[in-house]
C-alpha cells in the first residue's frame, strides 16, 4: 500500500500576497526512492486555513476508500473531507463543513476503538464528540464547566478505554473525562502557571 502525508496551509499566517486562502495537499512517500523526494498526488483549495488536521481510518474497510481527513479551522470550523476523492479529482471531496465551536478548532482526535467518533476542540473550553454518521447534532462535553473557559489546546483519547478522553489547555491544566457519565474525573494543574499545555499524549500499554 502507497503511504500517504496530508499538508494544509497554517492558520493565521500571511502569504506575501496576503491571501487567506488555504489549501489541502496529499503526497505519497515512497522509502525505496533514495531521493526520497514527495509525490504530488492531490490538492485541494480550502475554505479555511488549519490549526490542526488529523487523518482517520473512518470508511476504510469499504473498497477504494482512503479514509477521512478532518481539519480544524477559524471561526469555529470543522471540514471533514473524502480523502480518495482528493486522490483521484472525481468526486466532490469535502464530506461535511460544520461551524459549532466559537472560536478556532486546534485540537482533534479520532476514537481509535470507532473510527467514526471524533473528538474536537475550541474555545470557551468547548469539546465535541461527532458521530460521522450523523454529524447533525454533535455531544457536547461537560457544558461548558471548565471555570474560567479556556482554549483547549490537544485532545488524546485513550489506548485501553474507549471512553475516556483528555484534554490539555494553555493554563498547564490537563483534564480527563469520562464520557458515560460526561463529566471530568481526574484534573491536573500547575499551581505556578509555569507550565503551559500545548499537547498531551497516554502511554500506549
Amino acid at each position: 500500500y502507497p503511504l500517504y502525508l496530508a499538508t494544509g496551509t497554517s492558520a493565521q499566517q500571511l502569504d506575501s500576497s496576503f491571501s487567506t486562502n488555504g489549501t489541502l495537499e496529499i503526497f505519497e512517500v515512497d522509502f525505496r526512492d533514495p531521493s526520497l523526494d514527495l509525490k504530488h498526488k492531490g490538492v485541494l483549495s480550502a475554505s479555511s486555513r488549519f490549526h490542526k488536521l488529523i487523518w482517520g481510518s473512518f470508511g476504510s474497510g469499504l473498497l477504494e476508500s482512503s479514509g477521512v481527513i478532518a481539519g480544524g479551522g477559524d471561526n469555529g470550523m470543522l471540514i471533514l473531507y473524502n480523502v480518495t476523492h482528493i486522490l483521484s479529482s472525481g468526486k466532490e471531496p469535502v464530506i461535511a463543513q460544520k461551524q459549532k465551536h466559537t472560536g478556532a478548532v486546534r485540537a482533534l482526535d479520532f476514537n481509535p476503538f470507532q473510527g467514526n467518533l471524533l473528538a474536537s476542540g475550541a474555545s470557551d473550553s468547548e469539546v465535541f464528540i461527532w458521530d460521522l454518521n450523523n454529524l447533525n447534532v454533535p455531544m457536547t462535553l461537560g457544558s461548558k464547566s471548565q471555570q474560567p473557559p479556556e482554549d483547549v489546546k490537544a485532545l488524546s483519547w485513550n489506548r485501553q478505554a474507549q471512553h475516556i478522553l483528555s484534554s490539555a489547555h494553555p493554563s498547564g491544566k490537563a483534564v480527563v473525562w469520562d464520557l458515560r457519565k460526561n463529566e471530568p474525573i481526574i484534573k491536573v494543574s500547575d499551581h505556578s502557571n509555569r507550565m503551559h499545555c500545548s499537547g498531551l499524549a497516554w502511554h500506549p500499554d
